[in-house]
Formats: structure tokens, C-alpha cells, sequence
């Protein structure tokens, strides 16, 4: 996704954000639906030479709370992970290029559900994830 793509509010929160600082592209971003991608660096690795699991659970809850946020509802100032589930399937691995997504499943007034997960390279499913987010109103 180019620069011009990128709704005003990603541009605005994604200059200093985690994540810029983990490294994350943003590939698709509309209509309840985000995909994103990490090229994995030696620093995301854990002491076994595998992605950090809490590289891969801040993946799924970018990707899903990209999904609400692709899809902002009028007069909201915010959105705020109330719950997620993350479920390890296999391993990330060292110099692979990991793609997240997240899909807006059930819209509330108030909160969302959405699920998604994170596929390597070879588009095996290493991580499953699913949980609720809460949209904060403007007063």
C-alpha cells in the first residue's frame, strides 16, 4: 500500500507508533479487513531462534485492530483491544516474511468482534487469533 493510500488517521498515529518500531507494512486497509506484513529480523527472534511469541500476538492485534479501525464508525475516537485469543499453530522462522490479517466478523454498537491470524511464507497458518474490541466515542 503507497503512502497516498493510507486513510488520513493511519498516517497521522503511524509515524511514532509500535508499529513503525516492529517494523510493519501495512498491505491492505478498507472495509472491515487489514493485511499486514513483517520481514523477520534477528531481533524479533526469541532464544531459540524462533519469532517471539509476543512479536506474533502484537502482529494479530495490529491486523485485527486494523480491521475495525479500516472501517471506522461516525463519531468514534478510538479503538481499544478489550480481548484476544491468540492460538500458536507452529513456529515462525528466522529471515521469513510473516502476513497478519484481521476480518471484522460481528459489529456491535459499541464492540466489535474480529478474527484473523498470521501466515508465514509458504502461507501455512502459524497463529490463529479472535477478540473483541471496544470503540471509543467521541463525548
Amino acid at each position: 500500500m503507497s503512502e497516498d493510500q493510507k486513510p488520513a488517521i493511519v498516517k497521522e498515529r503511524y509515524k511514532n507508533s509500535f508499529e513503525n518500531f516492529l517494523g510493519v507494512e501495512f498491505k491492505a486497509y478498507k472495509d472491515g479487513f487489514c493485511e499486514i506484513c513483517l520481514q523477520i529480523k534477528p531481533e524479533h527472534l526469541n532464544i531459540g531462534n524462533a519469532v517471539h511469541g509476543g512479536v506474533i500476538t502484537s502482529l494479530c492485534d495490529i491486523a485485527l485492530s486494523g480491521a475495525v479501525t479500516s472501517n471506522f464508525p461516525t463519531g468514534a475516537e478510538a479503538v481499544v483491544t478489550m480481548q484476544m485469543n491468540v492460538y500458536f499453530l507452529r513456529p515462525g522462522k528466522a529471515d521469513d516474511k510473516l502476513t497478519a490479517f484481521g476480518k471484522v466478523h460481528k459489529v456491535g454498537k459499541t464492540i466489535y468482534h474480529v478474527e484473523g491470524g498470521v501466515r508465514n511464507s509458504e502461507d501455512e497458518l502459524i497463529a490463529k487469533a479472535d477478540g473483541n474490541w471496544f470503540i471509543k466515542r467521541k463525548p
